[in-house]
């Protein structure tokens, strides 16, 4: 399973836009690893995990063709996480002309209940015809056209919607992947949902890098260490599985080179704009 990251920061990425913190002066001096855009993940090249603002620019940056998408699947209704702006020039032969692929199928789009009322409105408003919509519940599976299996579990971060994240299982490669964003420490419900399922990777919120959140609707790396602790309980983890932290906010305090400091004894990946990995 292919999975590229697109960007690697919270709502406000890094630098945000009209700071003068540390972490957003010193991003904007260092540049590389250090300038972080709004989060989301392309698996195997035509499914994406959320759909965020940046997504124009960096998929020219990463050289990723959103002509290809055919399934997108949203954590929760937060504009950093559903550009509906964006995803509007979708619309073919107004907005976009794909060629020879202009008879494609449309988007299919799926996520919880307050991303449904955000597609339904958007979609009365413009008479959009691109996208399928399908409401997803706690547990639920959609396979994507490309064969990957995507299950939506709960997270910790919303009380106005059911906000999740998802599992995602490539039944032709054998490959199973935890893609756990935006999320504090996780629901006992989705440790029920997970337990016995063996993860080749497992992507966490880190939003606040060293510092402890205790139970809130984000991650440090002290709630990184207890998750996988935890998941290491319910054989959902092992020494063989890739651990990567991402979804920083510049409210962490530190650079990509200090982050991977942090974490050098543990063993964790730090994720940063464009990195792809293959599980």
């Amino acid at each position: 399973m292919k999975l590229q990251y697109l960007g690697t920061a919270a709502a406000e990425a890094i630098p945000a836009l009209f700071c003068h913190c540390e972490t957003c002066r010193r991003a904007r001096l260092n540049g590389g690893k250090d300038i972080r855009g709004r989060s989301g993940l392309v698996v195997n090249d035509t499914a994406l995990i959320d759909f965020p603002p940046d997504i124009y620019m960096t998929s020219l940056r990463f050289g990723i063709d959103l002509g290809l998408l055919r399934d997108i699947f949203i954590t929760h209704s937060h504009e950093d996480h559903f550009d509906l702006q964006e995803l509007g020039m979708r619309e073919n032969g107004v907005y976009c002309h794909l060629g020879e692929h202009d008879d494609a199928p449309g988007i299919r789009l799926y996520g919880n209940d307050g991303v449904k009322k955000l597609a339904e409105e958007y979609r009365r408003a413009v008479n959009a015809t691109f996208f399928t919509f399908t409401e997803l519940e706690y547990g639920q599976s959609c396979r994507a056209e490309n064969g990957v299996v995507f299950t939506f579990l709960p997270a910790r971060h919303m009380d106005t919607e059911r906000s999740g994240f998802y599992m995602a299982e490539d039944p032709a490669e054998g490959k199973r992947v935890l893609y756990a964003h935006d999320t504090g420490l996780f629901p006992e419900e989705t440790y029920s949902l997970l337990k016995g399922k063996r993860f080749d990777l497992v992507s966490l919120d880190c939003c606040f890098g060293r510092r402890s959140v205790g139970v809130g609707g984000h991650m440090g790396i002290p709630e990184n260490r207890e998750t996988v602790a935890r998941l290491r309980e319910i054989g959902c983890m092992d020494d063989k599985t890739v651990t990567v932290i991402h979804h920083f906010s510049h409210n962490c305090g530190q650079t990509h080179a200090e982050l991977e400091q942090e974490v050098r004894d543990d063993g964790y990946l730090v994720a940063y704009d464009g990195m792809t990995l293959t599980v």
